[in-house]
C-alpha cells in the first residue's frame, strides 16, 4: 500500500499484515488492526500476461518516454519499438499489466494484451481483441 494509514486509537502508522495482499493493516504500537476476507480477484491472477503494441502509434515524446519505462529500454530503443511496432512490450502478472496498462492508455497508445485482460482499468479500457 502507497498510503500512509494512521491508527485511529493512537496515531501511529499502521503496517499491513501481508505485504503481498491488501488484507488488512495492523498498529505496531498498540496492536489495534483490521482484516477483510475479500481479496480483490486480480491479486490472485497468476496468468502471464503479453502486453505489445499495435501498429501505427506515433511516437511522441512522451509516448517514447512511456514505452521505455514499461520495456525498460532505453529512449533510442523505445522509438523503434513504437515505430516497428506491433512489439510485445511487457509479460508480467495482472497487478502489474493493470499498471502498464493504465500508463499506455495515458498516451493514447494501441495495445493488445494476451490472454484477454479481464480487468477493468480506471480509464475506459481498449479492446484488447484487435
Amino acid at each position: 500500500m502507497n498510503k500512509k494509514i494512521i491508527c485511529e486509537k493512537c496515531g501511529a502508522e499502521m503496517l499491513p499484515i501481508d505485504s503481498n495482499k491488501p488484507v488488512g493493516m495492523t498498529c505496531p504500537n498498540c496492536g489495534w488492526g483490521w482484516a477483510t476476507t475479500y481479496i480483490d480477484p486480480l491479486q490472485n491472477d497468476d496468468t502471464t500476461y503479453i502486453v505489445s503494441l499495435a501498429k501505427g502509434n506515433i511516437a511522441t515524446r512522451s509516448a517514447i518516454k512511456i514505452v521505455a519505462k514499461i520495456s525498460n529500454k532505453n529512449y533510442v530503443q523505445a522509438k523503434k519499438v513504437i515505430e516497428n511496432s506491433p512489439a510485445n512490450v511487457y509479460v508480467g502478472k495482472a497487478v502489474q499489466v493493470k499498471d502498464i496498462l493504465i500508463l499506455l492508455e495515458s498516451q493514447s497508445l494501441s495495445y493488445t494484451v494476451t490472454p484477454k485482460f479481464p480487468y477493468p482499468l480506471s480509464k475506459k479500457m481498449k479492446d484488447s481483441d484487435n
